[in-house]
């Protein structure tokens, strides 16, 4: 590990910049103390129902004590049900043709610092925002993760791109590349309906 990468680790500013969030632009709440950041989840009507905190100094193996963990994403529950939230609701326009949808926030940011407009869904099954996705009347973009766990996103989308190789995410992708592949997509999303 680099100087800068072990910086960022122990930084959370720094990390998160270095992923390529602003958080002076973006919405996130940083905690310096513990060296994590708080990513507030919204519901299709703007209310707030969870949080995904981040820690880069975690581990992506289920912890028994969450704060271990690299990721932690909780949703309150209406019932019996989880409530479903996304982040990066506030991206949307009303004018906007185009939705993107990924999996993770350090993914759909990639897409929101071109300035288009695109939800993370930090779900494993995001079936429950099919009919949302469908009442917004937007051509729904879904960027898959290059695994096995990404097609899921295949289902709620009106088209589907996965990341190319030898990247796993977007998140994992310069930003200049990004770029080139967004263009990419939106040229072949306009071809295909």
């Amino acid at each position: 590990m680099n100087i800068i990468e072990e910086i960022a680790k122990e930084n959370i500013e720094v990390n998160l910049k270095a992923r390529g969030i602003d958080p002076e632009r973006l919405h996130v709440v940083m905690d310096k103390e513990t060296n994590t950041a708080t990513f507030l989840l919204y519901n299709y009507s703007g209310q707030l129902v969870g949080f995904q905190r981040y820690n880069p100094q975690g581990t992506k193996k289920h912890e028994k004590d969450p704060m271990l963990m690299k990721y932690f994403t909780f949703l309150g529950d209406e019932g019996k049900l989880k409530k479903t939230g996304v982040w990066g609701l506030d991206s949307i326009g009303v004018e906007d043709r185009y939705l993107f949808v990924t999996e993770g926030i350090f993914d759909i940011t990639k897409i929101h610092n071109l300035g288009l407009p695109g939800i993370a869904v930090l779900s494993n099954d995001p079936r429950p925002l099919k009919p949302w996705l469908r009442a917004m009347n937007k051509k729904v973009i879904a960027i898959m993760d290059n695994d096995a766990a990404g097609s899921k996103l295949r289902h709620i989308a009106s088209v589907s791109f996965t990341v190319p190789d030898p990247y796993k995410d977007l998140g994992e992708m310069p930003e200049h590349e990004v770029e080139v592949f967004i263009r990419e997509v939106l040229t072949k999303a306009a071809v295909q309906g």
